[in-house]
């Protein structure tokens, strides 16, 4: 980016946003992986009563795709409401939420229900 050129409201915005969602992404499914660690020991199963490893999972491969989905739709509708010129680099516009971005999320949305996967059926 050129030294003197501002960084618009909406970038905040989105930068803000995306650290939201995908930190409720990672703290939601780490605390579930926990849980899913408790099932490790037949003492705590009595005490999450009817839930079983396999609700567990199916659940939160439900959340982590929703999540995705949703951070997905929030980086399109911002980087959309950003004007092109706004991030350059060298003359090159910088792209937000772009291909790199987009293939981070739905590698890290598939990486994380593979594990969910994993503890239900492997």
């Amino acid at each position: 980016m050129r030294q003197g050129k501002q960084l618009p409201a909406s970038f905040k915005d989105y930068e803000a946003g995306k650290h939201r969602r995908y930190g409720l992404l990672f703290s939601v499914n780490g605390g579930a992986f926990a849980i899913a660690k408790l099932f490790a020991d037949t003492k705590a199963a009595a005490v999450l009563g009817a839930l079983t490893l396999h609700h567990l999972s199916v659940g939160m491969i439900l959340f982590t795709v929703l999540m995705t989905v949703d951070i997905f739709l929030f980086g399109r509708n911002l980087r959309s409401t950003l004007p092109p010129d706004a991030f350059e680099d060298n003359g090159n516009t910088v792209a937000i939420f772009g291909r790199p971005g987009q293939c981070v999320l739905a590698l890290t949305g598939l990486l994380i229900c593979a594990g969910w996967y994993l503890v239900a059926w492997g």
